[in-house]
């Protein structure tokens, strides 16, 4: 039974970190010219808080209780 809850709990993160790819892939046009861009600092700097916030969601909700 343990062996299903861990293949299940591993199911889920990869599930999940398909979209946070896609997404992250996604961001790395902006993260190659915002950053250098004066007045979209501010913006870029919102965009990685934004991934970091969802990966560590992802990562702390794949953990066993």
């Amino acid at each position: 039974m343990r062996t299903l809850r861990w293949a299940q709990r591993a199911l889920i993160v990869l599930v999940a970190t398909l979209p946070l790819l896609l997404v992250t892939l996604a961001f790395v046009p902006a993260f190659l010219v915002l950053p250098f861009r004066r007045e979209r600092a501010a913006q870029a700097e919102a965009m990685v808080r934004q991934l970091s916030a969802w990966t560590r969601g992802l990562l702390l909700s794949s953990r066993e209780r």
